[in-house]
């Protein structure tokens, strides 16, 4: 008899029946009649993990129907994960540009109020010439000197 489900597995050649080895000691305690419930779920955690890394490494998981359904919906994430990866890429561009805008920005800025005091102190300079010059004052174009 067996298992229903793996018989039937086995019979459409799926899978190859797996024979699993018996150690010693367990063979012993069996004979004696003692169980070692600790052991066996320890020992079974250990194989599960076995054969689920096995299977991956080997590619038997790709064959498996589940997974075989699942691609289309990997796919889709995969992509998913490449769009957000793109754009996030695209954004810090961006980001950068703007930072660096910004910063051509500032600089103009500084200039344009540097050169508009210079204009300011200019205009300002001809002003008080041109009324000195309705009073009748002269302005020199050398330094003062005394007579």
């Amino acid at each position: 008899m067996g298992n229903k489900f793996r018989d039937k597995v086995v019979e459409e050649g799926l899978e190859e029946p797996r024979v699993e080895a018996v150690e010693p000691e367990a063979a012993a305690a069996d004979e004696a009649g003692q169980e070692q419930p600790a052991a066996k779920a320890a020992k079974g955690r250990g194989a599960k993990a076995a054969r689920g890394v096995a299977s991956v490494l080997g590619g038997d998981i790709l064959a498996d129907r589940m997974v075989v359904r699942q691609i289309p919906l990997l796919l889709l994430c995969i992509a998913y994960l490449l769009l957000i990866v793109g754009n996030r890429y695209r954004i810090e561009n961006l980001s950068r540009e703007l930072q660096a805008s910004d910063e051509r920005i500032n600089n103009l800025r500084e200039q344009r109020i540097q050169m508009q005091k210079q204009y300011q102190q200019s205009v300002k300079i001809s002003q008080i010439a041109e009324d000195l010059s309705d009073r009748g004052v002269g302005i020199t174009a050398g330094p003062p000197y005394q007579l």
